[in-house]
């Protein structure tokens, strides 16, 4: 009996066996007839027979222009540029700074009546540098006259109105190598900060201080240094002592008190008219004329606009179905007397209508933060960008303004780049794998 069950199940097995080979043989007919390998861009990558077809195109003209922002909010950052740099390219850029310092809330007060300053020192260290830090700056530090002008939402890219602060420098010194920087204050300015009653009630710390405003004085020639600061590294630290009895004896008490800052901004003044004439940006806030290549800046200077004059004639063919829309921005060569300040990074910024929206979706992660797409890639020293989910939405007319405004990732330290346009030898490509719908 187990002799005949082993026969029947070898009689079935066999039987399969036979089955598996003819569905074989058909599988490996059907790939053969059905995948064509595609000669060049635009070709089917399935056969003509198929309803849907899969292709790739990437004739899309796209086109590239240099804007200039108008407006940036600094207001409470935590970290920022100061310096002075002046770029072949770009021109100059200022960074300078707004703020308002606060003593630690405290009861204890300065000692007495017979407390007296001894020095007050403003500390400078910076996080890191570019350019060249053997060029020596001149910081200048202004007593700010108006508080109000940490009431309004300050342009970090427009000068600090004189009306704010005192045209004649409370202390000025030189700031170079790596940013270090210990800036003796009048005593007189220290002695006037000791009111005990102050230290309870910021109100009345402000009527006798109410801020500095600390520049750089521009340099000649091409080159410079910007450090990169937190706020939290520009402080103010006094030093005085008083006199306390301890067991029926005057003693003298040595101490200090620290100064940091509250309400603050930087300031950043960008003057393209600077850059050398054989190099400077051309066609600024033209977009009409395409230069070979487009600029972007950090620290609110110049940006990118890109657009697609393609996309009515893609409206047309709908219905269509977008698999993946890439963007290709090659990094052109530019020589300047600067170091190399690579972008790490492109972001890409969408509007409807006037209005900012932010972020296109395709560079925003699962779990709402900023993901890697758009980053520069070495070997092709350039970058590529998925822009697929916004792509399909420009298509459906979904807004009002269909171009890509790109700035570079981080806007707390120098960044420039100079990349390759639509008139370019190797202009940017839209890439798209797509699926025509009949």
């Amino acid at each position: 009996m187990a002799i005949q069950m082993f026969q029947k199940r070898n009689s079935i097995g066999i039987r399969h066996l036979g089955v598996l080979f003819a569905g074989l043989f058909l599988s490996i007919f059907s790939l053969t007839s059905c995948y064509n390998e595609p000669g060049f861009l635009g070709n089917n990558l399935l056969p003509d027979e198929d309803i849907y077809k899969v292709k790739i195109d990437s004739s899309f003209k796209v086109s590239a222009f240099t804007l200039t922002k108008d407006s940036l909010n600094s207001f409470l950052a935590s970290e920022g540029v100061m310096g002075y740099i002046n770029s072949e390219i770009f021109g100059s850029t200022k960074g300078g700074f707004v703020g308002r310092y606060l003593p630690g809330i405290s009861t204890d007060g300065y000692g007495g009546p017979s407390a007296t300053a001894d020095s007050i020192i403003f500390y400078f260290t910076a996080s890191s540098f570019y350019g060249d830090s053997t060029t020596q700056l001149n910081l200048r530090i202004h007593e700010i006259t108006d508080t109000t002008i940490f009431w309004d939402k300050q342009n970090a890219l427009s000068p600090v109105d004189l009306n704010y602060y005192d045209p004649s420098p409370l202390a000025s010194g030189p700031l170079s190598g790596k940013g270090s920087l210990k800036l003796y204050l009048p005593l007189a300015f220290g002695q006037s900060l000791i009111d005990s009653l102050a230290l309870t009630d910021s109100k009345i710390f402000y009527t006798k201080f109410k801020g500095f405003y600390v520049t750089i004085d521009e340099l000649p020639g091409y080159g410079g240094v910007a450090y990169n600061v937190s706020t939290s590294n520009m402080y103010l630290r006094l030093y005085y002592h008083y006199v306390k009895q301890i067991d029926g004896n005057d003693s003298t008490i040595r101490t200090s008190k620290t100064y940091t800052f509250g309400s603050r901004f930087y300031e950043y003044l960008h003057d393209y008219t600077k850059a050398d004439p054989s190099k400077k940006i051309q066609h600024l806030n033209d977009t009409m004329t395409q230069d070979s290549v487009f600029y972007i800046q950090s620290l609110g200077g110049v940006y990118g606009k890109i657009s697609f004059p393609d996309l009515a004639q893609w409206r047309d063919s709908m219905p269509i179905v977008i698999h993946r829309a890439e963007l290709i921005i090659g990094n052109a060569d530019a020589t300047t007397s600067l170091p190399d300040s690579t972008i790490s990074q492109l972001l890409f910024y969408y509007k409807d209508g006037s209005e900012w929206v932010g972020l296109i979706k395709d560079q925003i992660s699962s779990t709402n933060t900023l993901n890697s797409n758009g980053s520069y890639r070495t070997f092709r020293n350039g970058y590529s960008v998925n822009i697929t989910y916004h792509f399909q939405k420009m298509l459906k007319g979904e807004y009002s303004d269909n171009s890509l405004y790109v700035f570079p990732s981080s806007n707390t330290t120098i960044k420039h780049g100079v990349l390759k346009s639509g008139q370019n030898s190797a202009p940017i490509k839209l890439k798209i794998t797509y699926t025509k719908l009949n």
